[in-house]
């Protein structure tokens, strides 16, 4: 029976209920309606707001990437700029030092047959005083007495071994 009072309508409760609804709707529509639109509101312009601060942090993001690739690339740019100066410089530097090596070695090329030379021309004029003073030696012995063609050759020996 509990569950038949709860379906049968009733004149009085109908009246209160739609008294009620309409006191109700009136309340909400006088101080109510106006916050709740208002709230609706603010959260739709705050969604708009972020949605606009979104759009522009992805525009600003996108300007930054297209910068940070031109300045990788002009960086690669000059870091191989660098290194092509560099290996020139060195091959230059390579090229100086072989060339100062090369003058180094023809002037000390040239210093030591310098050298040689004069001590070619020093043994020379030393052989050629030696020989002379041989010579000298052997014509005073030959001059104190005549000597036979044996004893010419026996005196050169003996002046060659005095010498030694």
């Amino acid at each position: 029976m509990g569950f038949q009072q709860v379906l049968s309508i009733e004149p009085g409760s109908v009246l209160w209920t739609i008294a009620t609804f309409l006191v109700v709707a009136w309340l909400i529509g006088k101080f109510g309606w106006k916050p709740i639109l208002s709230g609706l509101k603010a959260r739709e312009d705050s969604i708009r707001r972020d949605l606009e601060t979104a759009r522009a942090e992805r525009e600003r993001s996108s300007q930054l990437l297209a910068e940070y690739e031109a300045a990788m690339a002009n960086a690669k740019k000059e870091a191989a700029e660098i290194i092509q100066k560099a290996q020139e410089s060195a091959g230059r530097v390579l090229e100086t030092a072989r060339t100062e090596s090369k003058d180094l070695s023809l002037k000390m090329i040239e210093r030591a047959k310098s050298e040689i030379e004069r001590d070619s021309e020093s043994a020379r004029i030393e052989l050629k005083r030696h020989v002379a003073d041989l010579t000298v030696r052997a014509a005073s012995r030959l001059l104190q007495r005549a000597v036979d063609p044996k004893e010419h050759e026996r005196l050169i020996l003996d002046a060659l071994k005095e010498d030694r």
